[in-house]
């Protein structure tokens, strides 16, 4: 009797058993103590019954949606979607009230880095205390990114507010980070040349702390540059800091506000192309001018 008709004519098995296997596979089941050979061949008829179900289950689930038709699948998908969107929702509140409580106070702002001077700069008070004509333009985009500052920080742009000392860059600056904090979101106040210079010391201190540092200016959904450009020409080594941070901030879309007294030329003369064209894509250039 050959193998094919001893496996068919055994008293357990079908000819569905054995479909899809070679006749090698065959040979080697029949070769195989009863016990083992019934278990092995159980197995596979429970696996492919499983299959079978789970392709059945799938094209009714495709044919209801064309129809329009919810299965209780259907129902406890959308329940568990909506509760982790809820969830989601919720947690995203408790962190921006943890911001307003934590920012909002004075301890908090000069934590956020922000000088005591500046701790009222918010754009009622400036209003208030009156501007020259020259500001009303760079104050009425500001207020512009002020209402929008979620959607603005969302997608990482960014302002660069040029001109001379005594027009109110880093005020508006300020005041920027004022209505973060007041909308839950954590911004951070840099002026330049210390910063450059801490993270100088701290690299050849302290590595964690410098990494730290790093990750918190690369991170942080707004961050305040002030006064970029009156460092002057540092070493490489030194400008390759600011690089990393611009380049860092750019590829994960987080906004930067820029205040300098170079015009926009002469941030181009000082700074390489490609950080130039990294501020480019991502802030909207002021130019502040009293005269």
């Amino acid at each position: 009797m050959d193998t094919k008709n001893c496996i068919i004519n055994h008293e357990n098995y079908t000819d569905s058993s054995y479909d899809g296997l070679s006749q090698d596979e065959v040979r080697r089941l029949q070769e195989m103590a009863p016990e083992l050979r019934d278990a092995l061949l159980r197995l596979r008829r429970n696996i492919h019954s499983r299959q079978q179900e789970r392709e059945q289950e799938a094209e009714t689930r495709e044919l209801n949606k064309l129809l329009g038709v919810k299965t209780p699948h259907d129902a406890v998908e959308e329940r568990n979607a909506k509760n982790l969107q809820a969830a989601m929702a919720e947690q995203a509140r408790r962190d921006r009230e943890a911001v307003k409580k934590k920012f909002l106070c004075q301890q908090g702002l000069t934590e956020a880095g922000i000088p005591r001077l500046f701790h009222s700069a918010t754009m009622e008070n400036i209003i208030r205390q009156g501007l020259p004509e020259a500001l009303e333009y760079p104050r009425m985009r500001i207020c512009s990114y002020l209402e929008n500052i979620e959607k603005c920080c969302d997608l990482g742009t960014g302002l660069i507010l040029t001109g001379p000392c005594g027009t109110l860059k880093t005020t508006f600056a300020c005041s920027i980070m004022l209505e973060a904090f007041a909308h839950g979101i954590e911004a951070r106040f840099e002026l330049v040349m210390s910063m450059l210079d801490r993270l100088v010391m701290l690299e050849k201190s302290n590595k964690d702390e410098y990494c730290r540092t790093m990750q918190k200016l690369c991170s942080v959904p707004i961050l305040v540059l002030d006064d970029l450009g009156a460092e002057g020409h540092h070493a490489d080594f030194v400008r390759s800091k600011l690089e990393q941070i611009i380049f860092q901030r750019h590829a994960n879309g987080r906004a930067l506000i820029i205040t300098t007294n170079l015009s926009p030329a002469g941030l181009a003369k000082l700074y390489p192309g490609r950080i130039m064209e990294r501020l480019r894509e991502r802030c909207l250039v002021l130019e502040h001018n009293c005269a």
